[in-house]
């Protein structure tokens, strides 16, 4: 069973939504494949992370890349199906949450956010 956080931005106080967790090597690599959408308030944290690709999903989807900090070191709001994300050497794990999350929530580069 993975575990389950609520994630909130701390600049803004902002509730994000609940995220599992995959960080062994079967759950990373399943990811969101096979999901027909992912919901508002919802999201997956991919752990240990420095890229990731839409191949095979339906969806676009945001894609925060997250240093050790929990601090936002980038962001693609709005990664489309059938692609690969940028590879972030700073990155420790990405969050994705559903397409422009970031502008829909207020969440910037450089938030810092708390995992509870």
């Amino acid at each position: 069973m993975m575990k389950e956080f609520k994630i909130t931005n701390l600049r803004t106080e902002t509730y994000l939504g609940n995220v599992t967790v995959a960080e062994d090597t079967v759950s990373r690599m399943k990811g969101l494949l096979g999901t027909k959408e992912l919901l508002p308030f919802q999201g997956i944290i991919l752990k240990p992370c420095k890229q990731v690709h839409t191949v095979a999903m339906h969806y676009p989807i945001s894609v925060w890349y997250v240093n050790r900090r929990l601090q936002i070191i980038r962001i693609v709001d709005k990664l489309l199906p059938w692609r690969v994300s940028p590879y972030d050497p700073f990155s420790h794990l990405i969050i994705e949450f559903p397409q422009k999350w970031a502008d829909i929530t207020g969440t910037a580069t450089g938030d810092y956010l708390e995992c509870i």
